[in-house]
């Protein structure tokens, strides 16, 4: 057994299903789970359920989402607005979703019924135009002759609520799932059509908005676009509400996965043909570690897709992708999902079948150590959600890039991590999770309330450190530049900006050079660090310990008039230390974040990490293991264990995804808040030596291949 397949148990069969309803009652879906979607067509509902049940369970899963109703309904439906499938009639029974619950059940199966209300046929176009999506020319959306309906008309809003009673009145489902729960401004095969212009929206928005006009196209140009996505989140949030609503009314034990106000988060990490390099190989781990600290008290199930893109549905994904976001999911404390089109028994590529199942009977037959779960990552990385009103259609490049490359250097530095969208800070200020975090990262999180702000200072006050970067903070949450360029964290070094210089004329060709050796440890060997993107001249604020004097634009050509001029050098730094209370920051004010993001520069890499570990003061975690090897931290209260999962994605390359090199012979030190009596591997299935070393326990590691999972009990 290597570390790179690791040891399951996959001969052991589920419970079956408890038979009273009163025993099953319970809300299932806070216990792990591990989701097998067969996204079944309409030619489909004479399939083999007792095969594909033995099929779902050798796959290490236990929660089946199969289609029920929506645009085909796998079900002889009664409702005139329905098209139950013609091939129902290659069933006995005439009920795919009635023989798949009962056959499921047998086996301790869950079943979970999906729902697509996003599109009907031509003959409820006819009978209710006023249910369906008008682009901006006035025509409807049309794709394989099926009506994109709009979710602010009757169909999403009254009639899709009939559909859900129907099936909970005849079958005794464990949850429901709604595919393409959103607005169709794009066709499958990417066409854009614009914002809906149909009755009811106009009528919904002007009363949201008072009265503006609804925008036809996504575009901040337009002023009332950021006003329509707002109002948009707050409609799905509210159908979504009605939803819960009805199911909870009828049965407390069935769960609504779904990404709007559900009882479980639902996300997709999928491929495709024409995404840009670099593709984000962290994609899994950061909507894991995103949605499990937005919403604490909701579980989080991340749907890896198993075919290459839309398009070609037919042809499985790279083996190498899906197992690495599959470990991702699982180290981050989320549930598993796969899926595919059509059935386990009409597969034409089964390519990753082997990876997949590896990944979720791993899962599964560790699944006691994911039960309650909770993150004891000391660091915190906050998303800067509200940037995007801010900067618009800049935010991509503005934003994006910058938290990116932040994420990338805390795994690369092997600094456990959690993620948090800064709409939520006060939340967790609250309850009490910013106050466990020893340091926070704002990675260009420019738009921030007085609020926010107040709440930062006074955690650093209490002893929190910050690490900040480029225009944090210099934005209210409208996305107004603050009044003569104040910068509204007191605890950061800079007050306010003086000027800015970016572009090639004003920047390209500028450094910093190192005046403080510590602040650049690790790299010994260089005096000097490239300036790219854009440079902020600040107004230091008292007692300010500066680092880094920038040093303007140099000559690079022709070589022979390229030499170092003293002369350029400024006064302007590059990193600021400041001590608020009993805290420590770091404010870099320049994009290092970003410039790491799009080009690697270890440099970069460095100088956030060094400030991180600086601001924290105790490091969670020190180990040897390479830059590829990301590590997180959970704590299990009802044991008392400590959870240290690796995640080796050193499989990546470009657009290719490989088996992961197995890296041996490495040490990993792990601060703990108890002594240790035993670590064993989940991967190689046996105890590892280690020894007490301060407030922590040294581990050596023989092999570490994708994923392990060592448990410190």
């Amino acid at each position: 057994m290597t570390a790179t397949t690791p040891r399951t148990d996959a001969g052991r069969d589920a419970a079956p299903l408890p038979a009273d309803s009163a025993n099953h009652s319970a809300e299932w879906w806070r216990h792990p789970f591990r989701i097998f979607q067969t996204n079944i067509r309409e030619v489909d509902s004479g399939l083999d359920v007792q095969r594909n049940v033995r099929d779902i369970l050798d796959f290490g899963c236990n929660v089946w989402l199969l289609n029920a109703g929506g645009i085909v309904s796998h079900y002889p439906s009664k409702l005139d607005h329905q098209h139950p499938s013609p091939w129902l009639k290659d069933r006995p029974s005439g009920d795919l979703l009635g023989d798949a619950v009962e056959e499921a059940h047998r086996h301790g199966v869950r079943v979970m019924a999906r729902c697509d209300f996003s599109k009907l046929h031509r003959d409820q176009f006819e009978r209710h135009p006023d249910w369906f999506y008008v682009s901006p020319k006035g025509g409807p959306q049309i794709y394989n002759g099926l009506y994109s309906a709009c979710p602010s008309g009757p169909y999403y809003q009254e009639k899709s609520l009939e559909v859900i009673s129907e099936i909970l009145d005849t079958y005794a489902v464990d949850a429901f799932f709604f595919n393409m729960f959103g607005m169709a401004l794009r066709d499958y095969s990417g066409n854009y059509h614009g914002i809906c212009q149909c009755v009811n929206c106009q009528r919904r928005f002007a009363a949201f908005s008072g009265g503006m006009t609804l925008p036809r196209q996504e575009t901040y140009a337009d002023p009332a676009y950021p006003v329509w996505r707002r109002y948009t989140r707050e409609l799905l949030d509210g159908i979504a509400g009605g939803v819960r609503r009805l199911i909870k009314s009828r049965r407390s034990d069935v769960a609504l996965l779904l990404n709007s106000n559900p009882d479980v988060t639902f996300h997709e990490i999928n491929n495709a043909v024409e995404r840009p390099l670099p593709l984000w190989r962290y994609h899994a781990g950061e909507v894991a570690k995103t949605s499990r600290n937005a919403y604490p008290d909701r579980p989080v199930a991340i749907n890896c897709v198993m075919f290459w893109d839309i398009p070609y549905r037919f042809s499985a994904e790279q083996p190498g992708m899906v197992q690495l976001s599959l470990a991702q999911v699982i180290a981050n404390g989320a549930n598993p999902y796969s899926y595919v089109l059509g059935h386990t028994a009409n597969q034409p590529d089964r390519k990753n079948f082997p990876a997949v199942r590896r990944l979720n009977q791993f899962h599964r037959a560790n699944e006691r150590w994911y039960d309650g779960i909770e993150s004891a990552a000391e660091v915190l990385l906050v998303s800067p959600t509200q940037s995007q009103d801010a900067y618009g259609d800049d935010f991509n490049a503005k934003v994006q890039g910058a938290f990116r490359g932040a994420y990338r250097a805390l795994v690369e530095s092997h600094l456990p991590f959690d993620v948090l969208p800064d709409e939520k800070l006060a939340a967790a200020e609250a309850d009490g999770r910013l106050a466990r975090c020893r340091a926070v990262v704002l990675p260009n999180a420019a738009a921030l309330s007085d609020e926010q702000a107040a709440l930062l200072d006074g955690y650093v006050d209490r002893g929190g450190g910050l690490v900040a970067t480029f225009e944090t903070g210099t934005r209210d949450l409208a996305g107004a530049i603050r009044v003569a360029g104040a910068v509204a964290l007191r605890s950061l070094g800079a007050a306010r900006v003086l000027a800015r210089r970016d572009g090639v004329r004003e920047l390209r060709g500028s450094y910093l050079r190192v005046t403080n050796r510590e602040d650049l440890a690790d790299l010994p060997d260089t005096d000097l660090v490239p300036v790219d993107r854009a440079f902020l001249y600040v107004e230091r604020r008292e007692g300010v310990e500066p680092s880094f004097a920038f040093v303007g634009p140099s000559r690079y050509g022709p070589p022979e008039k390229c030499w170092w001029d003293e002369a350029l050098e400024t006064d302007h730094p590059g990193l600021l230390w400041q001590t608020h209370g009993r805290g420590k920051t770091a404010y870099f004010p320049w994009p290092v974040d970003t410039l790491f993001y799009g080009h690697s520069l270890m440099e970069c890499r460095s100088m956030l990490a060094h400030a991180v570990r600086t601001v924290a003061r105790v490091s969670q975690v020190k180990t040897d293991l390479p830059p590829q090897v990301e590590v997180t931290v959970h704590r299990q209260p009802s044991s008392g264990a400590t959870l240290v999962h690796l995640v080796n994605s050193s499989g990546h390359q470009d657009r290719s995804y490989h088996e992961p090199a197995t890296f041996t012979g490495h040490t990993i030190v792990v601060r703990t808040d108890r002594p240790v009596q035993r670590v064993t591997s989940a991967a190689l299935g046996e105890d590892l030596p280690f020894e007490q070393e301060g407030d922590g326990v040294r581990l050596t590691l023989s092999q570490v291949g994708l994923l392990d999972l060592l448990v410190l009990q």
